[in-house]
């Protein structure tokens, strides 16, 4: 079938970008693991903060351009199954469990880095804001890897099945 856009390179009925951030989910998943390992076992705080802010910074131009994407060429034709058709109640419900998490995780990570950014000392170690942010930056880290399984979810059911 010839949808708009451009199609994606995992062989499904996603468009690129799709395949881009569900690939790229992976990616962001093994660097938050490795930036709390290095603050947590290491106390590597200046390395922990380059990658936060790197992750926050390259998140943030994936999202835009992703949602840029979908506004464009939109994702309902292609998670039809059927030419005209529209997405099942199933694809709608892995949607709307994604965006709860996507929605809250993009809303408390920049809270989380910026607060960093102003209440840690440079170069950064532990300090006042240091039981603040280990309590919001959990929170925010888990809402990151429930952002990115329910949204592989969605791909599944909406252009995989």
């Amino acid at each position: 079938m010839d949808y708009p856009g451009l199609d994606g390179f995992l062989g499904t009925r996603a468009s690129l970008m799709l395949d881009v951030v569900v690939v790229s989910m992976f990616g962001v998943l093994v660097l938050l693991a490795v930036s709390i390992y290095l603050v947590r076992f290491r106390k590597a705080y200046q390395w922990h903060k380059r990658i936060q802010v790197g992750l926050t910074f390259v998140l943030f131009l994936v999202v835009a351009a992703f949602e840029a994407d979908m506004r464009i060429y939109g994702w309902q034709e292609r998670a039809s199954a059927e030419p005209g058709g529209s997405p099942t109640p199933a694809v709608w419900a892995a949607l709307y469990v994604h965006l709860v998490f996507a929605i809250s995780t993009f809303c408390l990570w920049p809270v989380v880095v910026f607060r960093a950014w102003r209440n840690f000392p440079v170069p950064p170690r532990p300090g006042t804001h240091s039981r603040w942010h280990r309590r919001w930056a959990r929170l925010a880290a888990a809402d990151m890897v429930l952002t990115a399984v329910t949204g592989w979810v969605f791909y599944v059911v909406a252009f995989v099945l």
